[in-house]
C-alpha cells in the first residue's frame, strides 16, 4: 500500500490533491456531526455561534478559509513548497467542505438547512467528492486529458481543426446529457467520455427540459420514460436518501415549524406520529411492482430462440472440432443422410406442433370466454408454462434447422453428433411440455379448479392487504376528515398523462405516502380504489393542508397502473371473478345453477376470512394520515353478492345457498357487521314474495342451505337423524 501511495499519489504531484480531500471529507463529518449534536440540543456541545445574539453560519467561516487558502496557494504557485502546498489545500478543502454544507442556503437566500431543499447542499458534497477522487486517480475533464497532443507534435491546421471538432463533439455530447436530467451522468462523463454517448442516446427523464421539448407529441416514448424512471431510478433515489439522511440527519422539518407548532390547528395534529420504515417499504413496493408487472408474452420465447442460434453455431464449431481431431472415434460412422431426414423432421414436426398449440389455445380462449368467464383469456396470455413451451417449440425448431443447413451445406466434413443428441433432448423436452400445457389448459377450462385456483389467489391477496396481528393500541391516532377541516380547502391531483402500462390502478404504496404526508405536514385520501379505471384529468389525491412542499410527481410514484385486474392483485379482484364465472354459469346461454353454488362456496369462505381482518385493521390503522385506500366492510359483502343475488331469478337453489352464506356469516361476525348482511336477506324476503307464489316454493327459498338444495329442509333440521353405534330401544311408555 505504501508503495502504491508513493508511486500513485507522491511521484505524480497529487499529493496535495490528497490532503485537500481527506481534509474535505473530515470537515465534512464533522459539521454534520456539529449540526446534529446542536439539533438533538446536547447540553454539553457547544453549540452555535452567535456573538451580540446573531447566528453565524459555518459558510462564512467556510468563505474566509478559501480566501486565504486561494491566496496563498496562487502566490506559491511558482515556488517549490511541497509543504505549505499541503497545508493550504487542506485549508482549502475544511473551506470548501463548510461551504457547500451550506449550499442550498446560499442558492436558496434563506435558512433551508433541514428543510426538503436542504438535500441540495448533499447533493453538491457528494458532487465535489467524486470530481476530487477522480482527479486523485489521475482522470482529467474534456481539453485537459490530452486532446490537444498530437497538435503539440505537429501544429498544423487540420489537426487543429480535428481536436476541436472532438471537442464540439464531446461537449455537445455533455449539453444534451444534462438536458435529459442526468446530472450524475454527465458530469462523470467529462473524464470518462463514453458515459456521454450512453446518456446521449437514451431516453431522457421525464421531468427534464429534453422531455418537455421533444417528448410533447410523443406520448409512447415519454410513457417509456416514466416507466423507465420508476423502475430503474427509483430504487437508486431511495439509496441515495437513505445514505443521505444516514450521513446528514433527516430532512424535511419546515423553516417555521415554531410558528407552526403554535397554530392551534396544527397542534391538533398527533402528537406522535411515526413513519414506516423507508427501507422496508422500498422493497416491498419493489416486490409488488415486480409480481404485478405483466410480462411480455414475446420475451420468453424470444431470449429462447436467440439462445438457440447461438448455441447451435457453437455446437457445430464443436462438432467440427471433434471431427477433425478424432475423426474415426467420433465421427465417420455416421449416416449424413439419415442424420438430415430425423432434423428435418424434428424442425418440421415443431413448426406443426406450434401451429396446433396456438390453434387450441385460441379455441380453449374462446371456449373458456364464452362458457366460464372472459377472465380465463389473460390468465392463459400470460401463464408462464406457454410462453416457455411455445419458447421451447421454436428454439427446438430453430436449432435443428440450422444443424440440418450446415448438414447440407458441407456434408464431406460435418459430423453433427452432439449437436444431432442435443436436438432429440430438445424435442423429448418439448414432448413433456406439451403435456404439461394441456393438463394447464384443462385446468384451467375445468370450472371447479378456475374457482379453487381464484380462491388461493384471492386468499393469498387478503393476506397481504391485511397482514399479521394488529397490536392494541393506549390511544387511537384521529381520523382524516376533522383534521382535513381545520387545515383549509384541499387540493386535487389529477391524472394528466396516461400511464405505459395501463389505466387500471393495481396497486397503492400506502406506507410511502404515509411517510410523504407526515413529511410535508398533510393528510391525504387517494380517490380511485384498486381495480378502478382511471380516466384522465380523474382526481387521484385529495390534499388537506398547505402543499408548499407537497411534490406531485413522488404522490403519483406510489401508484402502479396495469391493463387488467386479476385474482392476484386484490380481495376485489379475486370475488369479481369468482362472481364473474358464477354470473356465466346463471345466463340463458349456460344455466348451470350448481356451478353458481360452487362459486359462493368460494365467495363465503373469503368472506369469512376478511370479515375480521377488515373490522381489526379499522379500529387499529397506524396510517392516520391517508383514507381512501381500502374497501369496507360493506363494500365487499356487495362485490361478492349483489349481481349473484340480482341474477338468481328463479333459482331456488342459487337463493338457498346465498341466504345459508349470509347466515353463516351472521354467526361468525359481530353486531357491528350485520346490517349489510340482514339487509341481503331482507331483499331475499322481498323477492320471494314477488317471484314464489306457491306456499312450497315460497317455503323452500327461505330455507339456508349450504348445498343449495341439499334436502329439504336445508341443515336446520334432518329428518333422518344419521346415528352410529347400537340402536337404542325406545322406552316401554308403559
Amino acid at each position: 500500500m505504501s508503495r502504491w501511495f508513493s508511486e500513485a499519489i507522491v511521484d505524480t504531484g497529487r499529493l496535495p490533491l490528497f490532503f485537500m480531500l481527506v481534509a474535505f471529507l473530515l470537515a465534512f463529518l464533522f459539521i454534520r456531526f456539529s449540526v446534529r449534536m446542536i439539533r438533538a440540543e446536547v447540553s454539553w456541545w457547544p453549540g452555535n455561534v452567535t456573538p451580540g445574539g446573531m447566528h453565524i453560519h459555518h459558510v462564512m467561516f467556510g468563505l474566509v478559509m478559501m480566501l486565504l487558502s486561494g491566496f496563498g496557494l496562487v502566490i506559491l504557485a511558482s515556488e517549490e513548497t511541497p509543504v505549505p502546498n499541503c497545508i493550504l489545500a487542506s485549508v482549502f478543502g475544511v473551506g470548501s467542505a463548510l461551504v457547500l454544507d451550506e449550499f442550498a442556503l446560499v442558492l436558496h437566500l434563506r435558512d433551508v438547512y433541514w428543510a426538503e431543499e436542504g438535500r441540495s447542499s448533499i447533493d453538491a458534497v457528494f458532487v465535489a467528492i467524486a470530481i476530487l477522487t477522480l482527479f486523485l486517480l489521475g482522470l482529467h475533464p474534456i481539453g485537459l486529458s490530452g486532446d490537444f497532443d498530437d497538435f503539440r507534435k505537429d501544429p498544423n491546421t487540420l489537426n487543429l481543426i480535428v481536436v476541436l471538432v472532438g471537442l464540439a463533439i464531446e461537449l455537445l455530447l455533455v449539453v444534451i446529457t444534462l438536458l435529459k436530467g442526468k446530472v450524475w451522468t454527465g458530469l462523470l462523463g467529462i473524464f470518462i467520455v463514453p458515459l456521454l454517448i450512453v446518456g446521449s442516446i437514451r431516453l431522457s427523464r421525464p421531468n427534464a427540459p429534453w422531455a418537455r421539448w421533444r417528448y410533447t407529441n410523443k406520448p409512447r416514448k415519454f410513457a417509456k420514460a416514466v416507466a423507465r424512471e420508476q423502475r430503474l431510478r427509483e430504487p437508486v433515489i431511495r439509496a441515495k436518501i437513505v445514505l443521505q439522511e444516514a450521513v446528514s440527519g433527516r430532512f424535511g422539518v419546515p423553516a417555521d415549524l415554531p410558528q407552526l407548532l403554535a397554530e392551534p390547528e396544527i397542534a391538533a395534529l398527533p402528537a406522535r406520529e411515526t413513519a414506516p420504515n423507508a427501507l422496508l417499504t422500498a422493497l416491498r413496493w419493489r416486490l409488488t411492482r415486480q409480481r404485478l408487472r405483466p410480462t411480455p408474452s414475446w420475451r420468453l420465447p424470444m431470449v429462447l430462440v436467440v439462445t438457440s442460434i447461438i448455441a447451435a453455431f457453437v455446437f457445430v464449431t464443436i462438432d467440427a472440432d471433434a471431427a477433425t481431431g478424432a475423426g474415426d472415434i467420433v465421427g465417420g460412422g455416421t449416416d449424413h443422410g439419415s442424420t438430415a431426414t430425423l432434423l428435418s423432421v424434428i424442425a418440421g414436426g415443431m413448426v406443426t406442433l406450434t401451429g396446433l398449440v396456438f390453434t387450441a389455445l385460441t379455441l380453449a380462449m374462446q371456449t373458456g370466454a364464452a362458457q366460464i368467464s372472459v377472465k380465463i383469456v389473460p390468465i392463459l396470455q400470460h401463464d408462464p408454462l406457454l410462453r416457455w413451451s411455445i419458447g421451447m417449440f421454436l428454439s427446438t425448431f430453430v436449432f435443428s434447422l440450422i444443424i440440418a443447413l450446415d448438414l447440407a451445406l458441407d456434408s464431406e466434413t460435418s459430423e453433427p453428433v452432439v449437436s444431432t443428441v442435443i436436438a432429440f433432448a430438445l424435442a423429448f423436452v418439448s414432448v413433456f411440455l406439451l403435456i404439461a400445457l394441456v393438463a394447464k389448459v384443462a385446468s384451467v377450462l375445468n370450472p371447479g379448479r378456475l374457482l379453487r385456483w381464484t380462491a388461493t389467489q384471492g386468499r393469498d391477496a387478503i393476506l397481504r392487504s391485511y397482514p399479521g396481528e394488529a397490536s392494541e393500541r393506549a390511544t387511537d391516532l384521529p381520523a382524516v376528515e376533522p383534521i382535513a377541516a381545520a387545515l383549509g380547502e384541499p387540493t386535487t391531483i389529477r391524472l394528466r398523462r396516461p400511464a405505459a402500462d395501463g389505466r387500471v390502478l393495481l396497486a397503492v404504496n400506502v406506507a410511502r405516502i404515509q411517510r410523504l404526508a407526515i413529511r410535508w405536514g398533510v393528510n391525504a385520501a387517494v380517490e380511485p380504489s384498486i381495480g378502478e379505471f382511471v380516466a384522465l384529468e380523474s382526481p387521484l389525491f385529495t390534499i388537506y393542508g398547505p402543499t408548499e412542499r407537497v411534490r406531485e410527481h413522488q404522490l403519483l410514484d406510489c401508484l402502479l397502473f396495469g391493463e387488467m385486474n386479476s385474482p392476484m392483485i386484490s380481495p376485489v379482484a379475486a370475488l369479481q371473478t369468482i362472481v364473474d364465472i358464477a354470473l356465466k354459469a346463471l345466463s340463458p346461454a349456460v344455466t348451470d345453477p350448481g356451478r353458481a353454488v360452487q362459486a359462493i362456496d368460494h365467495i363465503e369462505d373469503l368472506l369469512l376470512l376478511l370479515a375480521e381482518r377488515v373490522r381489526r385493521e379499522s379500529a387499529h390503522s397506524q396510517l392516520s394520515r391517508i383514507r381512501g385506500y381500502q374497501q369496507s366492510w360493506a363494500d365487499y359483502v356487495a362485490v361478492a353478492t349483489d349481481e349473484v343475488r340480482h341474477y338468481s331469478t328463479h333459482s331456488t337453489q342459487v337463493q338457498r345457498r346465498l341466504r345459508s352464506m349470509f347466515t353463516t356469516l351472521i354467526a361468525a361476525c359481530p353486531p357491528d357487521q350485520h346490517k349489510p348482511l340482514l339487509d341481503r336477506i331482507a331483499a331475499l324476503d322481498a323477492r320471494i314474495e314477488r317471484e314464489w307464489p306457491d306456499a312450497l316454493d315460497a317455503m323452500l327459498a327461505r330455507v339456508p342451505d349450504p348445498q343449495g338444495l341439499g334436502s329439504e329442509s336445508g341443515r336446520s333440521t334432518r329428518t333422518h337423524p344419521l346415528v352410529v353405534g347400537p340402536a337404542t330401544p325406545a322406552p316401554d311408555p308403559h
